[in-house]
């Protein structure tokens, strides 16, 4: 019996394979590392993917489950059949999806920017380093934003380990802040970028007197380049813009996870690309003279107990507008999640309300500027995608989530969503439009293999085209050998 149950939940962690992190393929098991950091059995900030396995599995090695809390049983068995499978030394898969029609939000774990693809990926890992090729090829929607690329290396990267730094050269999704829904200023919603990625391994607390009050603490940071502009913009775009990145996460109290991040949009054809240049965007000197784009978050998790029930509150402020170091243009998200669980499976709950709507003051349209910019007519985009929240720019969102997940590999989640969304009519009028959106998913072991499908019922906006369609049914199946 205990071998049956381990094999089923290696099945329900099909995104798991020998890296060095745990990355934003697996929603469901987002849910069980976020219930043990929670319940303090996870004792480092977690709200930062890709996540190093070594933080978690130093913690779990520590856990005998036998003596955990029943609540806590499934979520710890969860993580420690996910952690065996990161062990192997090599894996190879193959995975086939299928999307109805164009899937105008991606939350996390969703990966939905084609009608249908077939990926393949072959992944190694040795004592300090490991790599993974990953090449899907993709049938792209006929209305879509034209990317002319049937075939892509998202997921992708090479990976070394030197001390307790983590450097990498990948094109992967990065999800960064304690939203379920959405994060304001990275998310998967769209296709990653190609990036040299330098991260801390552990979140082990430093030792020094004068440090010891963050507690354990992360910090990432990347360089990337989007070099597809070329490809669906004019010629006046500066093409091959660069992306700079940063993010610092401290837990200085069990209860408590802080954090910070930035990212700069900058350089392109015909610019200064120069460590130098990016250095005085970084540091805020000369940012008037410097064409770029610049914006920050900070987010904060509070683990609590209320009338019995464990809960976490959050919330992220972004300022779409960092030029000048202080948030003159906020965007906001807040949220609160909960559990509760038994021996063989467990459930989670949570609210959540995100609002993008910004009234910009120098703007001739009202709205029409979050996400936007000044530097680049694309925006804070990927394909016609916000990088940023998955729900777009002018969104005023409030969204409930449930997810169940059994010791059999079967989970069960189901999402509601009310959106406003913002936009100014013909008469220069700010017209808004109210709609409801339902998405249900289901996953189960089928052929050896992880199937997943998911359907989602939505109402059509008049002020966002890119809800045309009511309905829209997703499904996925992966095999691992």
């Amino acid at each position: 019996m205990k071998k049956l149950a381990a094999f089923c939940l290696m099945l329900l962690v099909p995104g798991v394979k020998a890296t060095p992190w745990l990355d934003t393929s697996d929603n469901y098991l987002r849910q069980s590392l976020q219930t043990l950091a929670q319940a303090g059995l996870l004792t480092g900030p977690i709200n930062t993917y890709p996540i190093m396995w070594k933080n978690i599995a130093i913690d779990l090695n520590k856990i005998d489950v036998n003596q955990v809390d029943p609540n806590l049983r499934f979520a710890v068995l969860h993580l420690k059949s996910a952690l065996d499978a990161n062990r192997q030394s090599h894996q190879s898969g193959i995975k086939l999806s299928y999307n109805s029609h164009n899937s105008p939000i991606q939350s996390f774990g969703e990966h939905y920017f084609e009608r249908a693809a077939v990926t393949i990926f072959q992944e190694v890992q040795g004592d300090s380093w490991a790599g993974r090729l990953q090449l899907s090829y993709r049938n792209e929607f006929a209305n879509a934003t034209t990317e002319n690329q049937k075939t892509v290396a998202d997921g992708s990267y090479l990976a070394g380990i030197w001390g307790n730094w983590v450097l990498a050269l990948d094109q992967d999704s990065v999800w960064w802040g304690p939203g379920q829904q959405s994060s304001l200023l990275l998310s998967n919603n769209a296709r990653p970028i190609a990036a040299v990625r330098l991260s801390r391994h552990s979140w082990q607390a430093d030792a020094r007197p004068w440090l010891q009050w963050l507690g354990p603490w992360s910090i990432t940071t990347f360089a990337g380049q989007d070099a597809e502009l070329d490809k669906i913009f004019s010629s006046d775009e500066p093409n091959n813009a660069k992306y700079w990145g940063g993010r610092a996460t401290i837990r200085p109290w069990p209860a408590l996870e802080l954090g910070i991040s930035r990212v700069i949009q900058w350089g392109g054809d015909g610019r200064s690309n120069s460590f130098t240049t990016l250095w005085d965007l970084i540091s805020y000197d000369k940012t008037d003279e410097i064409p770029a784009d610049q914006r920050a978050a900070i987010d904060i998790s509070y683990h609590l107990q209320a009338f019995g029930w464990p809960l976490t509150a959050y919330a992220e402020i972004a300022d779409d507008d960092n030029t000048s170091g202080l948030p003159d243009k906020a965007l906001t998200l807040f949220g609160v999640r909960s559990y509760w669980g038994e021996q063989n499976a467990i459930h989670t709950v949570n609210l959540e309300y995100s609002d993008t709507f910004l009234d910009c003051e120098n703007s001739l349209r009202r709205g029409n500027c979050a996400y936007q910019g000044e530097v680049f007519s694309q925006g804070y985009r990927r394909f016609g995608r916000v990088i940023g929240s998955g729900y777009g720019a002018d969104a005023k969102v409030l969204s409930a989530g449930y997810q169940y997940q059994t010791l059999g590999g079967i989970s069960w989640s189901g999402h509601l969503y009310r959106t406003d969304f913002y936009n100014e009519t013909v008469s220069g009028q700010l017209g808004s439009d109210a709609i409801w959106q339902l998405k249900l998913e289901h996953r189960r072991p089928l052929f050896n293999g992880l199937f997943s499908v998911q359907l989602r019922l939505a109402e059509k906006s008049d002020v966002r085209p890119d809800f045309d369609q009511s309905y829209n049914v997703a499904g996925s199946w992966e095999y691992r050998y």
